[in-house]
């Protein structure tokens, strides 16, 4: 068998000595619930992402076997792992790597310059094929942290002047109407988190001394909401919310979604690349089950077609350039607000409420193949419970203590 080098993670077993385990990577990731079967016994355990003490790379070197620590966090450990694969494979065939620093190179202010590794490192997720929207995200996060840094170098880079980073944050970005500005502040913890690991340095703020977010149970909106949306949407507007409400398709999805994706005589839709805009499905897989869509949303489907006279390969939403339009969720966010919604209107939401409704019909896995998702824990994340009136609630109370004296 020939050589290769292996993801493994050291797991939070103390009766078994807590030990490492196989990891295994699918669409990009790593796959949770880690699992170890025990060669002795056959028993098989599970382990979430809080259960696993650290990553780890293994491969051959100069008939050694060399182990190489990539931290806790499974996003970074991941994208270190993918660089050293990388570098093993290179020198497999006698070539130079290109990602691990060798023994002898510089380092210090010649290699880590905050300035100059954030500029490298945004040419590098663009070659890494990312997402626009991640890019941005990524961005955002550097241009932020290169802003209130005022270290020269990351090796020099501490824990206070992290705490001085979230400090900058509270400080300086705009406060939001809905939300909890800590996750805002967690998710640039977490970029920076992958930006460290990249040049092989740990980050310098543990993440349980990271700003805590209060955790929502996921809702939706209720039929009430929709109706009241649909009330006062003009005709593309309503196009856009029956969209979103019929098809729970990503924001992405929505604005490179094409008439050729719907198949209008079945009465379905799915997602596909469109090479043509240079983008490419999640993960590169398409819904494995085309959507079902109800009759009245075909028929306006239909209706926009032939209202703007449009040919199937044509995208169903351009902003005004004809190009794929990136705001939709702010048209509907623009609709809430004439219709008095003083809920924040989401895309996440949008997507809750359709998953909600398919699994309340046809089960949790039906929602898990229409919405796209890779697993059932991330789906179950997206579930709402039904909601209950007030009047609802009480009568339902009332009943269940009826049989108690007063």
């Amino acid at each position: 068998m020939r050589a290769k080098a292996v993801l493994v993670a050291r797991v939070n077993d103390s009766e078994a000595g807590f030990p490492t385990v196989g990891v295994e990577i699918k669409r990009n990731a790593i796959v949770f619930p880690v699992v170890r079967k025990d060669k002795k016994t056959k028993a098989v355990k599970q382990f979430t992402e809080s259960q696993i003490i650290g990553f780890y790379a293994r491969y051959p070197e100069n008939g050694k076997r060399i182990v190489k620590a990539l931290g806790q966090d499974a996003e970074a450990a991941y994208i270190r792992f993918q660089q050293i694969d990388q570098d093993f494979e290179r020198v497999r065939v006698g070539l130079l790597p290109i990602n691990v620093q060798q023994e002898g190179a510089k380092t210090g202010s010649e290699t880590h310059n905050v300035v100059a590794c954030a500029r490298e490192f945004k040419g590098r997720i663009i070659s890494q094929g990312l997402k626009p929207r991640s890019i941005e995200t990524y961005n955002t996060s550097l241009d932020n942290f290169v802003a209130s840094c005022k270290k020269l170098t990351l090796d020099e880079v501490t824990e206070d002047d992290m705490l001085d980073f979230i400090d900058w944050m509270r400080k300086n970005l705009p406060k939001r109407k809905f939300g909890q500005p800590t996750n805002t502040y967690r998710n640039r913890l977490k970029d920076m988190n992958v930006f460290f690991n990249h040049y092989g340095l740990k980050m310098p703020l543990a993440k349980k001394k990271w700003p805590k977010s209060t955790k929502k149970n996921p809702d939706k909106y209720s039929m009430d909401t929709v109706n009241a949306m649909l009330k006062v949407a003009d005709t593309d507007e309503a196009d856009l919310i029956s969209f979103f409400l019929y098809t729970g398709f990503r924001d992405e999805e929505a604005a490179y979604a094409k008439y050729s994706d719907i198949n209008f005589q079945n009465g379905s839709i799915n997602v596909h690349d469109k090479p043509e805009y240079n983008w490419t499905v999640k993960d590169h897989e398409q819904r494995p089950q085309d959507i079902v869509l109800p009759d009245k949303f075909v028929k306006r489907m239909k209706a926009r077609k032939d209202r703007y006279q449009s040919k199937s390969s044509d995208l169903i939403f351009t902003n005004s350039a004809g190009k794929p339009n990136q705001h939709l969720i702010r048209i509907t966010q623009q609709v809430g607000e004439r219709a008095g919604i003083e809920e924040r209107v989401t895309l996440h939401k949008f997507r809750r409420t359709f998953g909600t409704i398919v699994a309340k019909q046809f089960g949790i896995e039906q929602a898990r193949q229409w919405l796209g998702h890779s697993d059932i824990a991330t789906t179950q994340r997206y579930m709402a419970a039904d909601e209950m009136t007030t009047d609802q609630s009480r009568q339902a109370v009332n009943k269940m203590y009826g049989a108690t004296g007063d």
